[in-house]
């Protein structure tokens, strides 16, 4: 696929805050499909809804958060870093679980922008923990990551909390199906 590019990128003045204040996980097998804007194909780059069959969760205590893109060969290698700066029996209990899943990732950044990213496959989740020396933290790095072949797509903010989609499909994408089942019990977990 070839484009011809007519114009170059905007610069914008205004400052732009950085960091990542919510994440949103949504099993893959509840994904359907994303609606883009003005029922477009992915190229638009925005997604006005995501059509699923159940819930987003949140992933809650999100702290020192960052995203990273990077594309080569056709290829996007997706990350969202969080810091959780607690340990516990029932945060470690619910990762023990949560590794096993693949993810539709939605987050907002500082700026009130959402973005989201993972709908081919699913994101996959992992951790490390560490208890610090005296004076510091006991915390748990988690890692959600995917490669894909779509980049990241600005999303509707109201895609997070919309209403659970029926039988009725628009336009969109349509994903390959996980071969995880059966992970919901995970959201009750906490």
């Amino acid at each position: 696929m070839a484009y011809k590019l007519t114009r170059g990128i905007d610069n914008l003045t205004e400052y732009n805050l950085g960091g990542i204040s919510h994440i949103w996980l949504l099993n893959i097998d509840d994904f359907i499909s994303y609606k883009f804007k003005d029922d477009s194909l992915y190229n638009s780059n925005y997604v006005d809804a995501i059509h699923k069959e159940n819930i987003f969760f949140e992933l809650g205590c999100v702290q020192e958060t960052n995203m990273k893109e990077s594309v080569g060969n056709g290829i996007y290698k997706q990350e969202v870093n969080t810091f959780i700066r607690t340990l516990s029996n029932d945060l470690i209990t619910w990762l023990r679980y949560a590794v096993y899943g693949r993810y539709v990732v939605v987050f907002r950044t500082m700026n009130d922008k959402h973005f989201t990213f993972g709908s081919d496959g699913g994101a996959k989740l992992s951790y490390s923990g560490q208890t610090g020396q005296t004076g510091e933290s006991n915390s748990i790095t988690i890692k959600l990551e995917k490669n894909s072949i779509y980049p990241i797509f600005e999303v509707n903010a109201d895609a997070v909390s919309t209403a659970i989609l029926g039988s009725e499909i628009l336009s969109g994408i349509i994903t390959e199906e996980s071969d995880i089942t059966n992970i919901n019990y995970i959201i009750e977990i906490a």
